[in-house]
């Protein structure tokens, strides 16, 4: 088992990585498009749609593999720094579900021919959210590092 751990910490911390990277450049790409207008927004959609599923793949692949370097580590009780991690991680998914939303919410008035202001609450709860999920993302790792704080 003790040899399976690197390659499951590897995959994690690539997981870790996709997670983080996904949805980083999303809320400033609504914002500026919007403001842009026509023919610009037409293609927004296109490009929200591939960051929301990367954003969605990072977060399953990131507690799958911490639930793999849980099990090969035999199931010990997490250090108080790991615990403090996951806890962090899931605000961070429910703060990044309320981004998905937004984006959803986004999309489909692109999608029906309405305009949407860069202004608008949807688009600023993206940005709003997203640095806040950003920042439990900061102290979801800060916990993993320090995990025996």
């Amino acid at each position: 088992m003790s040899s399976l751990i690197p390659l499951l910490l590897f995959l994690h911390i690539l997981f870790i990585s996709v997670w983080i990277a996904g949805l980083l450049w999303l809320p400033g790409d609504v914002k500026r498009t919007l403001a842009l207008g026509k023919p610009y927004v037409d293609a927004l959609v296109a490009r929200m749609r591939p960051a929301l599923g990367l954003d969605a793949v990072g977060a399953v692949g990131t507690f799958a593999s911490g639930i793999l370097v849980m099990w090969a580590e035999s199931w010990a009780p997490p250090s108080p720094g790991i615990a403090a991690g996951i806890v962090f991680a899931l605000l961070r998914v429910a703060a990044l579900w309320v981004v998905r939303r937004s984006a959803r919410a986004i999309a489909g008035r692109i999608g029906a021919g309405e305009a949407v202001s860069p202004a608008d609450p949807a688009v600023r709860r993206m940005g709003m959210l997203s640095g806040i999920a950003h920042l439990f993302w900061v102290l979801a790792l800060a916990g993993m590092v320090f995990k025996n704080w």
